[in-house]
Order: structure tokens, then sequence, then C-alpha cells
């Protein structure tokens, strides 16, 4: 009973908390998503907007190094299952092009109605082309 006995074949053991993945993304979303509402507000007083049908882009630097990122929906996108939709479109086109975006930034996306009525690679162009446009855009030869 006290003794550990190691099996051929056994499955390995668990990664250690915060490493691999957490409900289907990488452990590192979780660093790079904005939650305290000091911060949100900070960024909408001291950062610059650029807007576009579906969404609003407001980007502010930060003293950190790493770029962050929020989602708002606000209630006049409509009910809580849209605003849930919303969000979910704007997490996902943000991780797509997070990799390619400058570091130091911290970036508030604001979805507006019409978000609800297009398709996820619509709204991965549109927030590519704000950032584009604020030049958070890294070199292509920078990436990886």
């Amino acid at each position: 009973m006290g003794q550990e006995v190691e099996l051929e074949g056994e499955c390995p053991p668990a990664p250690a908390p915060g490493v691999g993945h957490e409900k289907g993304r990488p452990a590192r979303w979780r660093q790079v998503r904005l939650r305290r509402s000091a911060d949100f507000e900070r960024i909408r007083q001291e950062g610059r907007a650029w807007s576009h049908p579906l969404l609003v882009l407001v980007a502010a630097p930060n003293p950190i190094g790493r770029t962050r990122i929020g989602v708002v929906a606000g209630r006049r996108v409509g009910t809580a299952v849209a605003r849930n939709r919303a969000r979910r479109l704007l997490r996902e086109a943000a991780r797509h092009l997070y990799p390619r975006l400058m570091p130091g930034w911290d970036l508030v996306l604001i979805a507006r109605p019409p978000i609800l009525t297009v398709k996820e690679p619509q709204v991965e162009a549109a927030l590519e082309g704000l950032v584009r446009e604020a030049g958070l855009l890294q070199a292509e030869e920078k990436v990886r």
C-alpha cells in the first residue's frame, strides 16, 4: 500500500498548474488579458482610438513590455447571448493576431452592434486593418 510501483505504459504525470492548455486556450492567454476596471479606464483616458463599423480599437502604451488585450461588449450590442458572441469573436480575432502585435501596448476592443451580422474572418480582417492603421503590427520578418 505505501509503495509506489512503476508500471510500463502508464500515462505521464499531469503538467504543473499553469502549464499547457486551460479550457482550450494556451495558459499564457490569461497573462495578456486586461481585467481590472482601472486599466480599462486608464486606456480610455490616455489612449488613442481607431474605429471601424464592427469595432473600436483603443490603444495606450504600457510600461510592462508585453501587449495586453481587453474586450468589451456593451448592452447596446444586444442581449447577453449576443454580447457573449461578440466578445468571443473579438477574443478569437485578437488571439490570431497577437503574435504579430508590437509589445508594450494595452489594447481595448469595443464591439459594435453590426459585429453580430458577420463571421469571424471579417472580424479578423477589421481588427487587422485597425491595428495596421494604428501602426501596431510588427514587420513581417520580426514575427516569430
